[in-house]
Formats: structure tokens, sequence, C-alpha cells
């Protein structure tokens, strides 16, 4: 039985990468919803014309940034369909009027799946991202990179979800404003007594994603909010303290590497960030 995938988008500036974000994903004839989540008003109205008479686009607005963890909440809240692909609008899918077929067909071969997630190649980095893996020992948090093709960890920005995932283990912490709401939706369902998450990888569905440099000052912003340093790092010691663990994670780098590539075009910025690293500075 072939099954209706409701795919959610959260909208915060880029409208560019958006709007290819949308159309990649319309041959499909599965329905789009784009949580407008603190836009540019000028990028808002703009979508808005650009999708009004499409039939299979529907165009939410959230009135303010909930963030991440927020924007999802109420992108699966507001949907009806059993099955929830949640992407990131800087991402794309390749095999744009094959890969629900694809969907269709993985389902047959491995019947009880509740999570799928696409290879992700990233632009950005010129390489596959590698999927990841957690472990949790004596309070000890560990992410390494998946050895297999059964995962514990989906990226909520690139994963196709059943929707009892979230009825069973409940939905995004909102005290996570943005940043690590993966990692403590994953460690949730560890230490839950359903046990932890088993994600499918699936190659044969590829997105591809792609840190642009932006160009205009909203969209700028929009990358500096996305990776605050304070935001994170709030999130960050939100989930240490949750669960009391210890979890060593270089997210400061994390961050001002895509803020630097995103924002600063002087290539010599790109140089001094990566001789820091190296001096572990």
């Amino acid at each position: 039985m072939k099954e209706a995938i409701a795919i959610t988008v959260l909208f915060y500036n880029k409208i560019k990468q958006t709007i290819d974000c949308i159309n990649s994903f319309l041959p499909s004839g599965q329905k789009i919803y784009v949580l407008n989540n603190g836009s540019d008003l000028t990028q808002w109205t703009s979508l808005q014309k650009i999708y009004a008479d499409e039939k299979n686009v529907e165009l939410l607005n959230a009135g303010s940034n909930l963030g991440v963890s927020g924007g999802r909440n109420y992108l699966i809240q507001y949907t009806k369909e059993p099955w929830i692909f949640s992407v990131d609008n800087d991402i794309i899918i390749q095999s744009q009027n094959g890969w629900k077929q694809l969907f269709d067909r993985f389902l047959l071969q491995v019947p009880g799946t509740k999570i799928i997630c696409p290879q992700i190649f990233n632009v950005h980095e010129n390489s596959y991202a590698g999927h990841l893996y957690i472990s949790l020992i004596e309070k000890k948090v560990t992410a390494d990179t998946l050895v297999g093709s059964i995962s514990n960890y989906f990226p909520g920005g690139a994963s196709i979800i059943h929707r009892s995932i979230f009825d069973n283990y409940g939905l995004y912490d909102e005290s996570m404003f943005v940043g690590f709401e993966d990692y403590e939706f994953a460690l949730r369902a560890i230490l839950s007594g359903r046990g932890e998450l088993k994600a499918h990888l699936y190659k044969e569905i590829e997105l591809i994603h792609d840190h642009r440099f932006q160009k205009s000052a909203k969209d700028k912003e929009a990358v500096r909010q996305r990776y605050n340093e304070e935001k994170i790092k709030a999130s960050y010691n939100q989930m240490v303290q949750k669960y009391d663990i210890q979890f060593e994670h270089d997210w400061q780098w994390w961050c001002r590497q895509q803020v630097t590539s995103m924002t600063v075009s002087d290539p010599l910025l790109f140089f001094m960030a990566g001789l820091k690293k190296l001096l572990g500075k």
C-alpha cells in the first residue's frame, strides 16, 4: 500500500534556496508544507505570490521565529499524513520523479520501517555526510560514524519519519531553540522504556545539501541566527543537564565555520579559521 508523505520545510529567509527546495519535490505529487518561521516580510510575501496557485504547496505562518524545535513541532502537529519528510530549506532531492517509488519499494522490502535516512551529499564539503550512531556508556555520550545501515539517530532536517515515532517518543524539546535537538531526541529514545530508535540509511534516495554563500543582509542574518553560539550553547547545556551526561562536541568550531563559509567572501578568513583550529584556539 502506497502511503502519503507530508514534505515539511522550515522557511527562515534564503528564499532562492527555499524555492529550489520546494520545486525539487513538486514532481512527486506529495503535499508540501512550508512554515514561515520568522522570515523577512519581503521574502515571505514573494514566496506567497510564487506559490499562490500551486495546490500541492501549503504555506503556513508561525507569526514569529519558533526555532528549529518549535517549527518542526508546529509542522508535525499541523500535518495529518502518516509519514513526514522533514527537510531544511537548503536541501533539494535527486530523482525528483522517482524518489517516492524508491520509498514505496523500500517499505515493501523492509516491513516495519519507521525511519528512513536518505544519503546526503554536502556540496560545501564536496562529500557525502557520514551518518551517526549515538552511544551512552556510564553517562558518557559519543557520536560515532555509523557502521552498517541501521542507526539510533536521524537528522531532523533530512529524514522521512513515520508519525508514530513522535506519538511514541514525544515531540522535539522546545527549550532547545536551535542545535542538538536531534541528539536529544535520540538520547530520549535510548533512555525510554520503548528502546532506541531504528533508522534505516537508504542510499537510493539522495539529498543535496548546500551551504551556499549568502549575498543579502537578511540572508546573512538568518545564517547568524541559525548558528548563534549563545543559543546553541543553551541547547547543549539543556541536553547535558537534562540527562546528566558528558558529551564532548566541538560545536563552537563548527558554528564559526558555517557562518564564515556562508557570510564571508574573503578566502583569507577561511585560512585563518583553519589555522586557529590547528592551533587549538
